[in-house]
């Protein structure tokens, strides 16, 4: 027997505008947006369901939330009736993420109207039933969490010894010394305007790595079976999906990428990341960053450092920077320490890096496998025994 979501939830919907957001608010403001931002109020207090009502891309989220929050006038707050499991509506409707797609109405905005809400079906099984499939599904996705919780931790501790020896510049010295705190020399360089450590110097993001542009992969349309998924922004940021488009396996090696490659979006939205889902097809608009000289973790922490630096300016003068351009990097001064120093770093950031990638990975497979449960068990082709 099929019932639907209005048999099963409470539906109500948030009371604010959109730009009502604070910076630094101390609870989430839930818009269309794939992750909350923040607000200094709240108006409801519950365990709940949150649905996007719109989106230009008619890609409607579905967050899950329990304790204080507010919400956009077009978000759906669900929450659930006697005999219904809260995680399991939350799975039911991230399944139907691509019905909901298809129904979207309106032309420039899609819209999610509740009627199209409130009719979507669900299967009439008991709330045992229904706790052992949200149980499953909530398992693997606390694992993904703490995967991503000890990836955060671990790029901190990479990121606090990176500064510890070439911000502060208290590196070991020559009697296993904090540098500059044990009084080692400093002398001012005047392209940096500061001071550095003698013997190091200047340079650029331009002259520590090469940027491999990727290409625009239209032309490389495949005709077989063997393609490569096309990374995109969307792609660097989300991963791959089944939206991704694809390429041929012939394409120019420089586009190409695979796992532990960083990869630097130029435009639009400035970002720097490492690789992790296999090989691909790099589109334009995004680098690939390698160096001859340098290791990867040296210039991948002087382009974050650049990054950050490049969006607070832009946020101070009220504008957003479109993109990258090659005169960007080529004026974008560093600090250089010796080649000795900076491999002495890298062996100890080394390790970090490579376990920070692994549980990419496992992330990578563990998404398979929920996003492959998760149909086969609302469905009913599998059944959980506990």
């Amino acid at each position: 027997m099929i019932k639907t979501l209005e048999s099963a939830c409470y539906i109500k919907t948030g009371k604010l505008n959109a730009n009502a957001a604070v910076k630094d608010g101390i609870y989430p403001f839930f818009t269309c947006a794939e992750y909350p931002d923040e607000i200094d109020h709240y108006a409801f207090d519950d365990d709940v369901v949150l649905v996007a009502g719109n989106n230009a891309r008619g890609n409607f989220h579905v967050n899950r939330y329990e304790g204080r929050f507010n919400a956009y006038q077009r978000t759906y707050i669900l929450t659930t009736k006697a005999g219904y499991s809260i995680d399991f509506i939350y799975y039911a409707l991230k399944l139907e993420l691509k019905r909901l797609r298809e129904k979207a109405q309106g032309s420039q905005t899609k819209f999610l109207t509740m009627p199209i809400l409130t009719s979507i079906s669900l299967r009439d099984i008991t709330y045992d039933a229904q706790c052992k499939i949200a149980n499953t599904l909530v398992a693997i996705d606390k694992k993904i969490e703490l995967n991503n919780q000890t990836n955060a931790e671990l790029e901190a501790m990479a990121k606090t010894l990176y500064d510890y020896w070439f911000v502060q510049f208290d590196f070991p010295d020559a009697d296993g010394k904090p540098y500059k705190s044990s009084g080692g020399k400093m002398v001012y360089n005047k392209a940096l305007k500061r001071d550095i450590p003698q013997e190091w110097k200047g340079s650029t993001l331009w002259d520590i790595a090469k940027y491999y542009n990727g290409l625009a992969m239209q032309k490389y349309r495949p005709t077989g079976n063997d393609y490569l998924p096309v990374i995109k922004i969307r792609e660097m940021n989300n991963g791959i999906g089944p939206d991704t488009e694809k390429a041929r396996t012939d394409i120019p090696k420089a586009a190409l990428i695979d796992d532990g490659d960083l990869l630097f979006s130029w435009s639009a939205t400035l970002d720097v990341k490492i690789w992790s889902q296999g090989r691909g097809a790099l589109n334009q608009h995004i680098f690939k960053v390698t160096s001859d000289d340098y290791p990867q973790s040296f210039y991948y922490f002087e382009l974050m450092n650049y990054l950050s630096h490049f969006k607070m300016m832009a946020d101070l003068r009220k504008t957003t920077m479109g993109h990258i351009t090659l005169e960007h990097l080529k004026q974008a001064n560093i600090v250089l320490p010796p080649i000795e120093v900076i491999k002495n770093l890298d062996e100890k950031l080394r390790p970090i890096f490579k376990k920070i990638l692994i549980l990419k990975k496992e992330n990578n497979s563990l998404v398979e496998l929920r996003d492959w449960l998760l149909p086969m068990l609302m469905n009913g082709q599998v059944t959980v025994s506990q």
